[in-house]
This record gives structure tokens, C-alpha cells and sequence, in this order.
């Protein structure tokens, strides 16, 4: 018995949490404003505690099929959780939102990204998949006064709904052909290409560049990231990216690898329409959180050409490029939301205006993480690009890798402009004094460190990427 909860003791944690959060909200009539947020934190403790004995493990499957437990899917669940522990800690008691929703249904989406990490079945994944996207869609409307984060919720739900169906129609294609759902099955018996899995799987990945929000499925990154609360977006922009990779690994590595020149193709096409059209509409945002969606666009084509590659180390990097991204716009959102009070809250660029003068100590965590986006050393960020950009070079693709160079400089303007307006821009309105916590200035003074520290020395962060991921099958 206790071997066969072993491997799904972070997701009882984590249900188990979710359990206590609601009898406390449901029973306490008064619950101290803090209750909420501890309860958070010492479940994602343990449920990380729970996990770390698991990651040296052999690959297992459980659950006749069901569950995998592999070094890639302790190390991705691991990441969610230290990605949505920082969320919460740095989150502020916000009186626009109800703060114990907010994290019961964070606690939910953590739990859909955890059941998509071990997913070893196409329902399963499908399951863990709408148990994230749900909890995003309701995080997106929590501030029910806003009618921007109405319309925000409204569109990312309707858009969910059609990705989500056409993913499951790709699903349903797949067990048409094959007559199973495995996903370690389905790795054996995909031999030959034919015209029927290539639809299957175009549809498949329209669900997973959905998730991601590469173009031509990005309309709902920009919205969700300016109508949404800034303690949701904090929350949106990071931890479900690492389940969108493990999607895509346990999809198109797992199961569709035999065919991986038909998907690499369309992931390639994915990934530059992304890097080109997602930087080149940045440049005209003056809505911060609204560029910062975009920015992200931008990013994700990086991480796509990476995987588009078709090699180990194009993999192992994307990964590595995706939890430094995570990483890096955590920081970003950090910082807003340090910065917001009753009295006002970072909207625009221009309300960054003179930042310096007031908050040094933010404007220079602001500063690493503008530098760090644009790819300027010693910073995390240009070793990230500086791996993608290698694995294009070592896989011949040289002019796919001179127009990331070009765009990665196109990006360098709208990210140099925002470190303008903190340090050059004067202005006479000075934002309200921060009602932040000296553990959330912690936070993110600990995170904001991290990015000049893994740009000094990455070796740790990449070592645990080709970790967890050279134990599986993997592109030759």
C-alpha cells in the first residue's frame, strides 16, 4: 500500500492542502488575512519535500499505465512548486480580490501542472490540462469589480474552450488510428507517417502552442497579462510555462518521436512567427504588463527553435531557457506588484517614471531583469539565449539563428526603454509608499540576485536540465 502512494504522495499533498484551505474558509468565520497564504506555503513545503526523494528514481509506471514517475517529471513538478512557493510569498494582501480564492485556485492549477508532469496517457493529460486551464480562467476574473479582468476572462475562456477542443479532437484522431491512449504504447506502434497522424498531430500541437501562447494562438497573453490581477499574472506568466513543456515533451518525445521531421517542422514555423511577430508588436506597448505579454511571445519562439532543433542539447536547452524565462518574469511581475498600493499601481511605463529616485533598490532588481531579458552578460538570460543560439548554430541552422540575433536586438529597444524611463525620465508624481512585507521584498531581492548568480555561474540550473532529462527518450 504505501509503495503504491509513494509516487503520488506532492499530489495528495497538494489535495490535501487544497482540502484544509476550504474546511478553514468554510468553518472559520473570521480567518486571520494571513491563514490563507501559510496554509499555501506549507503545503508546497511539503509537497516539494515529498518529491525530492523521488527524483533519483528509475522510470516507473503506475496506475495500469496511467502515472509515470521519471527523473523529468519529479524535476519539472519540483520547479512548479519552488516557481509557485516565490508567487505566493511575494504576493500582496490585495482588497480588490479575495486573497484565500486566489491561492485555493492556485493550489488547484498546481495541482493540474503536477498530474501533467506524470501523465503517461493521453486522458490523463488531458485531465491534468482542463484542471489547469479552469483554475486559470478563474483566476483571470477573481477581480469581479474590473470589467477589464471580465473581458480578459471572458476571452481567454472562450479561446480556451476552442484549444482545448481542438486538442482532444486531435486526441480523439489518435485512438481512432491506433486503438490505444498510452503514450508509451503509442511510442512502439507509430511507425510510418501517414497523412491521418500528421492532422492528429498538427491538432495536437495547436493545443500545445496554445498553452505556451506562440503565435498564431497568443491573442490571450496580452489581455490576460494587462486585465488580470497583477498577483494572477505573476502567477500565469510563470508556473504554468514548465507545464506546457512537460506537455510537449511527454507528447512529442514520448509519444511522437518516431515522427519527429513532420513536428519539427511545424514547431520551427511556430517558433519564428512568434520571435519576429511577438517583438516586432512589443516595441509599440506603453501598457507595461501589455509588453511584457508580448516580450513573452518573443521568448517562447526562442524556446520552440530550440526544440526545433531535433537534437539533445536543442532540448536540454529549452528547457534550461524556459525556467530561466519563468524566472525572469517573475522578477518583472514581482517588482510591480512590491510597487502597488492603495494609492496607485504600475500600469503604464510612464508610471515607472523616475523610479530610482524613490525605490534604488527596486529600479537595480529592475535593471537585472530588463538586462537579463534583453540577453547582456553576466545576467541568466544570455546564457539561455547563448544556448538556444548554439544548438542552432551546431544543427546548421545558421540564418534561423542571425534572425534571433536580429530580433533579440529589436527586443533590446522596448526593454532599454523601460530602464529609461526608471532612470532618466523625471517626473514629480512619485508612486505611493509600498504596503509590502519585508518577507516579499525578501522575495524578490532573493530572485532578483538569482538572475546575476545563474548568469555568473549556470552550470547548477543546466547540470539539473540534462539531468532529468537524459534518462528518456530523446532526439539522436
Amino acid at each position: 500500500m504505501i509503495n503504491l502512494i509513494k509516487p503520488i504522495i506532492p499530489e495528495l499533498t497538494l489535495a490535501t492542502g487544497i482540502c484544509l484551505m476550504v474546511l478553514v474558509n468554510a468553518l472559520i468565520q473570521h480567518p486571520h488575512k494571513r491563514t490563507s497564504q501559510i496554509l499555501a506555503v506549507m503545503t508546497l513545503v511539503v509537497s516539494i519535500a515529498a518529491a525530492l526523494p523521488l527524483l533519483n528514481q528509475n522510470t516507473e509506471i503506475y496506475f495500469n499505465g496511467q502515472f509515470i514517475i521519471d527523473p523529468l517529471a519529479i524535476g519539472l513538478k519540483i520547479s512548479s512548486y519552488v516557481a509557485v512557493l516565490l508567487v505566493i510569498l511575494s504576493t500582496t494582501i490585495n482588497e480588490k480580490i479575495n486573497q484565500s480564492e486566489v491561492l485555493l485556485i492556485e493550489l488547484f492549477a498546481t495541482l493540474g501542472i503536477s498530474i501533467i508532469c506524470s501523465a503517461a496517457n493521453l486522458l490523463t493529460i488531458y485531465l491534468g490540462l482542463e484542471t489547469l486551464a479552469l483554475s486559470l480562467y478563474g483566476l483571470v476574473a477573481a477581480n469581479k469589480n474590473s470589467i477589464e479582468s471580465t473581458e480578459a476572462a471572458m476571452k481567454f475562456f472562450i479561446l480556451g474552450a476552442i484549444a482545448s477542443a481542438i486538442f482532444l479532437y486531435g486526441i480523439s484522431l489518435i485512438y481512432g488510428i491506433y486503438g490505444t491512449l498510452n503514450i508509451n504504447l503509442l511510442n512502439v506502434m507509430i511507425v510510418n507517417d501517414t497523412l491521418e497522424l500528421k492532422i492528429a498531430v498538427g491538432f495536437i500541437l495547436c493545443g500545445i502552442a496554445f498553452k505556451f501562447g506562440a503565435i498564431p494562438f497568443h491573442s490571450w497573453v496580452p489581455d490576460t497579462y494587462q486585465g488580470a490581477a497583477t498577483p494572477v499574472a505573476l502567477f500565469i506568466s510563470t508556473a504554468p510555462k514548465i507545464a506546457a513543456f512537460a506537455l510537449l515533451y511527454r507528447l512529442l518525445i514520448d509519444a511522437f518521436i518516431s515522427i519527429s521531421e513532420t513536428w519539427v517542422v511545424m514547431i520551427y514555423a511556430l517558433g519564428m512567427i512568434s520571435l519576429i511577430i511577438g517583438n516586432l508588436i512589443a516595441i509599440s506597448q506603453s501598457n507595461f504588463k501589455r509588453l511584457l505579454g508580448y516580450s513573452a511571445i518573443g521568448h517562447i519562439g526562442f524556446i520552440f527553435l530550440g526544440i526545433a532543433t531535433g537534437t539533445k542539447d536543442g532540448l536540454e536547452n529549452s528547457l534550461f531557457y524556459v525556467l530561466i524565462y519563468v524566472l525572469m518574469t517573475m522578477v518583472a511581475f514581482m517588482v510591480i506588484e512590491v510597487l502597488s498600493s492603495k494609492h496607485g499601481e504600475v500600469r503604464y511605463l510612464k508610471d515607472l517614471k523616475d523610479l530610482n529616485s524613490s525605490h534604488p533598490w527596486l529600479s537595480l532588481i529592475m535593471l537585472f531583469t530588463m538586462c537579463s531579458m534583453i540577453g547582456i552578460p553576466p545576467f541568466a538570460g544570455f546564457y539561455a539565449k547563448w544556448s538556444v543560439l548554439s544548438s542552432l548554430v551546431e544543427a546548421n541552422m545558421i540564418y534561423t539563428a542571425i534572425i534571433a540575433i536580429l530580433m533579440t536586438v529589436v527586443a533590446a529597444f522596448y526593454y532599454l526603454r523601460v530602464i529609461w524611463f526608471i532612470y532618466f525620465e523625471k517626473t514629480d508624481q512619485e508612486l505611493g509608499r509600498p504596503e509590502s512585507t519585508i518577507l516579499q521584498k525578501a522575495v524578490v531581492s532573493f530572485t532578483g540576485i538569482a538572475i546575476l548568480l545563474i548568469g555568473l555561474y549556470p552550470k547548477p540550473v543546466l547540470d539539473f536540465c540534462r539531468q532529468i532529462i537524459s534518462s528518456n527518450l530523446l532526439l539522436d
